[in-house]
């Protein structure tokens, strides 16, 4: 392509019917978003990304006939007045990152009302969109949250298809928390074909993500690096008495608690090395991870899931999910209902006696570095939110 296209600019299809670009819409490192007079928007490439190949795989992807609602793949290409290709006719995507409902205060402000059979739901469509794509041979490559944007819990949209594996052309891009470890020492994304079996690995994380709202599954306190306890699929969280002892402080200790078994049992045989779904050919598919999703669902709704313990149904518990049989007191610190055999002696819960620990310790470190009086007074400001 030898010139910028701009607002204004008259491009034309591969039909030669006409489209004109109107306001930008958005812009990355590919190229840039435009409305259209046409029910589409215009992904259009910056000038050095309008490579054979890029071209190659589009035309395939058009080939295919593909229509699935969310999925913003191209319908038709664009041409300039010289015949150069620059772009392509895609469904507009509406919502909010995916990515931003890791973040409890933005997943509020957005979605106030939700609970966790929302987050349940929207796993489902997102699953039923990646199945689709499966279905007709497609392997997304380059699944992660900044690629799925969330309008409702029903309504969500895949962008930035045309990185999808099609017809031999490999998905050039990707990160390293949704790569599977048998692909983690490889040179670059480019250079290979993925599997399924690797594409199942990043489905899996991504749902880990959404049930345990914005934690990734190899995260832990101490250890090795993310990427090292992928290669060692080394998994920090329980499942009954097996445990590496390596699950991150928090809330997310709580999230986990609160699904039901059988998920942290697919989850734990994912992601632990040996573990009965842990290899290329043995990850759980798109379709067989739908089904758990909808039984979790239909727990939810039924009121099932929160017969044991109505926390169950938020998306964010504060505490450790009840078991049958025990004797649940207050905690007189915190005021959360606490396992009466899991009170420590001066009668406050384990997780406020790991907070009180912790305030020692921090107030032992303060006292001996000196500091103004200023950053004394931030200093006892946290040790008081702590406990907040």
């Amino acid at each position: 392509m030898s010139q910028v296209v701009k607002p204004g600019d008259v491009l034309h299809t591969q039909n030669q019917q006409s489209v004109t670009l109107g306001s930008v819409l958005g812009e990355g490192g590919e190229g840039s978003v435009f409305k259209t007079n046409t029910p589409y928007v215009a992904k259009v490439y910056k000038p050095e990304k309008t490579t054979t190949h890029r071209l190659a795989k589009l035309q395939a992807l058009l080939r295919m006939g593909l229509a699935c609602p969310g999925i913003c793949l191209p319908k038709a290409l664009l041409y300039n007045s010289k015949n150069e290709f620059v772009g392509y006719l895609m469904e507009k995507a509406e919502g909010v990152k995916l990515r931003n409902l890791y973040i409890k205060p933005l997943l509020k402000k957005k979605f106030p009302h939700w609970r966790k059979r929302d987050l349940v739901e929207l796993g489902i469509n997102i699953l039923l969109r990646i199945g689709y794509l499966h279905s007709k041979g497609i392997i997304l490559g380059d699944i992660n949250p900044d690629n799925i944007l969330v309008r409702t819990s029903k309504e969500v949209y895949f962008v930035d298809c045309d990185s999808y594996q099609v017809d031999g052309y490999p998905c050039a891009v990707g990160i390293i928390p949704f790569t599977a470890p048998e692909l983690q020492k490889k040179e670059t994304y480019s250079s290979y074909l993925r599997t399924i079996g690797n594409e199942n690995f990043a489905v899996a994380v991504l749902l880990f993500s959404l049930m345990v709202t914005g934690q990734m599954p190899y995260n832990q306190k101490g250890g090795e690096t993310s990427q090292g306890n992928i290669i060692n699929m080394d998994f920090s969280y329980p499942l009954g008495k097996k445990s590496n002892k390596k699950t991150p402080n928090g809330p997310w200790r709580f999230l986990w608690s609160h699904l039901p078994k059988y998920l942290k049992e697919a989850f734990y045989e994912t992601f632990s090395k040996g573990g009965k779904y842990s290899t290329e050919s043995t990850r759980l598919s798109a379709l067989e991870w739908h089904k758990k999703l909808n039984s979790y669902l239909g727990l939810l709704d039924t009121g099932k899931m929160g017969e044991q313990d109505k926390m169950s149904e938020e998306i964010y518990p504060t505490r450790f999910k009840k078991q049958m049989g025990a004797t649940y007191v207050k905690c007189p610190r915190c005021g959360e209902d606490v396992d009466k055999s899991h009170l420590c002696k001066e009668g406050i819960c384990m997780e406020c006696q790991r907070k009180m620990w912790l305030c020692h310790q921090l107030k032992k470190r303060a006292s001996r570095i000196p500091v103004r009086r200023t950053s004394q007074s931030v200093s006892r400001s946290f040790f008081s939110c702590l406990f907040h």
